[in-house]
């Protein structure tokens, strides 16, 4: 497994400024806005934006490995929207582009304003992101990090399952997000397609659905040799709703109910995982 240890430092300085700078909920007008807790969401025609984390753990150790975030997304009205629905509704590419990026800028300082540890943020980027950026995918958004003092090696970009089936595309998008200094992870649909990538796209995280990967009686067996594929790469089996048991191959991490559920804030209590744990099994 990749070691992505950090120094345990606090916030980055340029990050707190950052955070105070951002105006209060009861100022109107802005696009990013700082709750009184300590939050932040962002405002978009009407609809607020914030973030979820859900755990990303390794199956020997009571640490977490890092954060996927998800967007919740609150409509006029006081509607909950999905992400499907507000990301179909912008078609316009620079409004698209523009939206993707609000999203990960709102995940990375929701992120910083509740972690002080070493752990990963997991980010999705919009499928139809990839290609409606020319290229240099990643430069703008390196930007903004930079802005925060996030180092760009704690945040992990995930490409989603139907980048997978483009492995040119793919290929040139991990390589220009890793070029500006992000790890880059991907989604697979099975095994076999994770095979055929495997020597094509430069991916340090292999995301894999558990129901995939249970089809095959022998999936021990089979998590080994997905983990073989490749030296320093992550297979990340995601949507457990049941805990393993027994030893899994070093380089195998764990997502899903059983391990965590979204959480507003990253940077849960003991006691807090404790009750997850509990509510899982």
């Amino acid at each position: 497994m990749e070691n992505h240890n950090l120094s345990q430092r606090p916030l980055a300085e340029r990050a707190r400024a950052f955070l105070d700078r951002l105006p209060l909920e009861r100022d109107g007008g802005r696009q990013l806005r700082r709750l009184p807790e300590g939050g932040v969401v962002g405002d978009w025609f009407g609809c607020e934006l914030s973030s979820v984390f859900q755990p990303i753990v390794p199956p020997a150790s009571g640490g977490i490995f890092g954060y996927e975030a998800y967007l919740r997304i609150l409509g006029s009205g006081e509607r909950s929207l999905s992400p499907w629905t507000l990301f179909s509704a912008n078609a316009d590419e620079g409004r698209l582009v523009a939206l993707d990026r609000l999203a990960r800028t709102v995940h990375a300082l929701n992120f910083l304003s509740s972690v002080e540890g070493d752990s990963l943020l997991f980010l999705n980027v919009h499928g139809r992101l990839l290609a409606a950026v020319g290229g240099d995918h990643g430069a703008a958004f390196r930007k903004v990090v930079d802005a925060l003092g996030l180092p760009p090696e704690r945040i992990v970009i995930e490409t989603p399952l139907e980048a997978s089936s483009q492995p040119e595309l793919l290929g040139f998008v991990l390589r220009n997000y890793r070029n500006n200094g992000f790890q880059v992870a991907i989604n697979v649909d099975s095994p076999m397609q994770w095979q055929a990538l495997s020597s094509l796209v430069p991916a340090q995280f292999v995301k894999i659905d558990s129901a995939r990967l249970f089809l095959a009686e022998d999936w021990r067996a089979r998590l080994a040799w997905l983990v073989g594929l490749r030296e320093r790469a992550n297979i990340v089996v995601t949507r457990l709703e049941r805990r393993l048991d027994g030893d899994l191959p070093e380089g195998v991490l764990l997502q899903g109910y059983a391990y965590g559920l979204p959480v507003q804030r990253a940077a849960i209590t003991r006691a807090e995982r404790y009750a997850l744990g509990r509510f899982a099994r």
